[in-house]
């Protein structure tokens, strides 16, 4: 999965980062399709902090996304694939 990587204050890279996490019998696997960049984002990127949350090692950005459903747990049972 590509990600949007803040490496420091300024400085941004899209990097692969595989998952390998195995699905647990309640878990939901989503195929992201599109992410949001919101204020937090930009406020890291341009200050590298928010309060006393000071970026100190590379930091995934996005929080704010939107996908499809591509697996389900078997305890699953208010989803479904698609």
């Amino acid at each position: 999965m590509q990600s949007l990587v803040l490496e420091r204050k300024d400085e941004i890279n899209l990097r692969d980062f595989p998952v390998e996490e195995k699905l647990g019998p309640r878990d939901v696997r989503v195929a992201l399709r599109t992410v949001g960049v919101c204020g937090s984002d930009v406020h890291y990127y341009t200050h590298g902090a928010i309060g006393p949350f000071v970026v100190k090692e590379p930091m995934i950005l996005g929080h704010e996304a939107a996908g499809e459903v591509v697996e389900v747990g078997p305890a699953v049972t208010e989803l479904k694939v698609g």
